[in-house]
């Protein structure tokens, strides 16, 4: 009795083991192009929503090229926000102002990212003098990979950083992003479906002989 018992332990665990590195891999995965995401900014612990939150505009916009990340978000209230650092060179570093708008008192900036798959812990200032108010707050950055939706090929990619460096940021810019990110079909951000079908079959293929080799040796 105890032998067979043994037997849809072993075919789980040889499953999770074929089928675990693969699904990692497909998260850590993300062709070259440009993409939206949504996100939401949360108290340095837990899942709790800071306050802060209302002041980082959604979507973001992530380029990934060669394997690596680059994330632009815009911040509205930018004279209040003094300082916004993200992980860098063993600590925090300030991310990268590429435009301001004083009219509409918003700025676009970036950073890179090594994943999105997991919050990004940052530092921010934050002081509003006309309320006496003067702070340091640790947030962290949640991007939801289920939301990121393509907005350029690969092709289409090749200048958007130089692009995105020289112009400087509009109310007008943003409309059209955000009109842009709705017309755009969903990004299939792992690999292509019919791959993990494959990997099942020759899985379950494998897992049976391995199986029917055990019972005949019991």
């Amino acid at each position: 009795m105890k032998k067979w018992m043994r037997l849809p332990a072993f075919m789980a665990a040889f499953l999770l083991a074929l089928l675990l590195p693969f699904s990692n891999a497909q998260a850590a995965t993300l062709k070259d192009g440009t993409y939206s995401v949504n996100y939401t900014v949360l108290k340095a612990e837990g899942n709790a929503v800071s306050m802060a939150n209302d002041y980082w505009l959604k979507p973001a916009k992530v380029i990934a090229k060669n394997g690596k990340l680059t994330v632009q978000m815009t911040i509205k209230n930018s004279s209040w926000v003094t300082e916004f650092k993200v992980p860098g060179n063993g600590g925090y570093v300030d991310t990268t102002v590429l435009s301001t708008n004083k009219k509409a008192n918003t700025r676009l900036v970036q950073f890179q990212a090594q994943s999105l798959s997991k919050p990004i812990k940052s530092k921010i200032h934050v002081t509003v003098k006309s309320a006496d108010y003067d702070h340091d707050y640790t947030i962290q950055l949640k991007f939801d990979e289920s939301s990121m939706k393509s907005l350029s090929s690969n092709s289409a990619n090749k200048s958007t950083g130089a692009q995105e460096s020289q112009q400087p940021s509009k109310e007008s810019t943003n409309k059209a992003d955000t009109s842009t990110t709705k017309q755009q079909e969903e990004n299939p951000q792992t690999g292509d479906t019919s791959q993990v079908g494959w990997l099942l079959v020759l899985v379950l293929c494998s897992g049976g002989f391995l199986a029917r080799k055990w019972i005949i040796k019991q």
